[in-house]
């Protein structure tokens, strides 16, 4: 509730951001099957859709899924990323 009487705490609070990042996340993104079937695109699109997959910031979603693949190789994650469901 005291976040109704002040939304800078998302910005200002680590907890609160972690919290308010994981509530969305939960309730938004995770409960896509698609997501959870590893379509890095339709994470995307449920998070950033009417800007980044068919909006007019297509090229930063391009951007995040290189990014993506860039930080599987950094760890060393034996995995192929799918870009799928965003803008293609």
């Amino acid at each position: 509730l005291r976040l109704l009487f002040n939304p800078d705490q998302v910005a200002l609070d680590e907890s609160i951001a972690w919290q308010t990042a994981f509530w969305y996340w939960s309730k938004k993104v995770n409960t896509v099957p698609s997501v959870k079937m590893g379509y890095f695109g339709v994470s995307t699109n449920a998070i950033n859709g009417a800007l980044e997959c068919s909006g007019p910031k297509r090229d930063a979603a391009q951007n995040r899924f290189r990014i993506y693949k860039n930080v599987l190789i950094a760890f060393n994650v034996n995995e192929t990323p799918i870009e799928y469901g965003c803008y293609n």
